[in-house]
C-alpha cells in the first residue's frame, strides 16, 4: 500500500495538470467564441452567393466555364483541413477516417487520390500512410484569413482548368455545436447545383434551404450573363476554400476546449478518490498505532 507521502506526490502532480487543463479550456474557449462567430457570419454571405450562382446558371442557357466542365473522374484532388497541434480530443482522428471513406468510395469508381494537406497533423498522418502529397500548409487553421486561403483556391483551380485533375473535394470538419463537429467531404470543383444541396442536406444547413427551389425572381444582366458569372465562379471558389478554413478553425477550438474540460473533470475525480484513499491510509495507520499502544501497555501490566 501507498504511504501518504507518495499519495500526496500524486495529488500535487495532478493538481498542477489540472491547472494546466483548466488554463487551456478557458483560453479554447476564448478563441472558439471569436472562431464560430467568423465562421457562423460567412455563413450567411456564403449561402446567398451560393444560392444567386445556382439560380442564375440555371437561368443561362448555353452558359459554359471552365469551372464547370463535367469530365470522367480519373484524378482526384482532396484537400484536407487539419488542425496544427493536437490535445483536441478526436478532431483530427474522426476526419481521417472520413478521408479514408472518401479514398476506398473513389477508388472503387476507378479514380486516383492525391492530397493537398492543410494542416501539420493532416501531413504528417497523409505522408505516414503512403498517400501522394502534392502540396502542404501549416499554420493556416489558426487564425485564417482570406488572404492565406488566396493561394489554395487558385491553385486548385489552375489544376482543375488544365485537366490534371478532373474533380477536386474538400475535406474538414464542419461546425454544428461547441459538442458536435461533423467530418465533411463536399465537392468544389466543378461546382454543381446538386452537391450544395447534398452538402445542405447532410449537414441540415437551414441557410441552403432554398437553393433546390424554383427562383420567381427577372433577372436583368449587365454587361452579360456570362460575365457576370465568370466574375462570380472563381470568387465562390475561393469563398467556399475559405470558409472550410473557418469551419475548421471554430471545430478545433471546440474540440480543444471539451477535451480540456473532460481532462480537467478527469483530474477532479483522480484527486478525489487519492484524497480518498489518502485519508484511509492514515486511518489505517493511526488504528495500527493505537493497536500497537494498546498491546504494550497491555503486555507492561501483564
Amino acid at each position: 500500500m501507498a504511504s501518504s507521502r507518495e499519495i500526496r506526490r500524486k495529488i500535487k502532480s495532478i493538481r498542477s495538470t489540472r491547472q494546466i487543463t483548466r488554463a487551456m479550456e478557458l483560453v479554447s474557449a476564448a478563441k472558439m467564441k471569436k472562431a464560430v462567430h467568423s465562421a457562423t457570419t460567412m455563413r450567411t454571405y456564403a449561402s446567398t452567393a451560393l444560392m444567386l450562382l445556382t439560380q442564375l446558371s440555371e437561368r443561362v442557357e448555353g452558359f459554359t466555364h471552365p469551372l464547370l466542365a463535367q469530365r470522367p473522374i480519373k484524378k482526384v484532388l482532396a484537400v484536407v483541413f487539419t488542425s496544427d497541434r493536437g490535445l483536441c480530443g478526436g478532431f483530427n482522428t474522426n476526419l481521417f477516417k472520413k478521408v479514408f471513406e472518401f479514398e476506398k468510395m473513389m477508388k472503387k469508381d476507378g479514380a486516383e487520390v492525391d492530397y493537398i494537406a492543410i494542416g501539420k497533423k493532416g501531413q504528417d498522418f497523409l505522408a505516414r500512410s503512403g498517400r501522394n502529397i502534392v502540396l502542404s500548409y501549416g499554420a493556416l487553421t489558426n487564425h485564417p484569413k482570406l488572404a492565406d486561403t488566396l493561394s489554395v483556391g487558385k491553385y486548385v483551380m489552375d489544376l482543375f482548368q488544365d485537366g490534371t485533375y478532373d474533380q477536386i473535394e474538400m475535406l474538414y470538419q464542419n461546425f454544428i455545436s461547441p459538442l458536435v463537429q461533423k467530418p465533411t467531404a463536399y465537392q468544389l470543383l466543378p461546382f454543381s447545383k446538386e452537391a450544395v444541396m447534398t452538402l445542405a442536406e447532410d449537414l441540415g444547413l437551414k441557410h441552403l434551404k432554398n437553393i433546390g427551389k424554383e427562383d420567381p425572381t427577372d433577372y436583368l444582366f449587365e454587361p452579360s450573363p456570362a460575365a457576370i458569372l465568370g466574375n462570380l465562379l472563381p470568387q465562390l471558389t475561393q469563398m467556399q476554400v475559405f470558409q472550410a478554413a473557418l469551419e475548421t478553425t471554430a471545430s478545433e477550438h471546440s474540440a480543444r476546449m471539451v477535451a480540456m474540460q473532460s481532462a480537467t473533470n478527469n483530474a477532479n475525480d483522480f484527486i478525489n478518490d487519492l484524497t480518498f484513499h489518502m485519508n484511509q491510509v492514515r486511518q489505517a495507520t493511526i488504528t495500527r498505532e493505537i493497536s500497537e499502544i494498546s498491546a504494550g501497555k497491555i503486555a507492561l501490566e501483564g
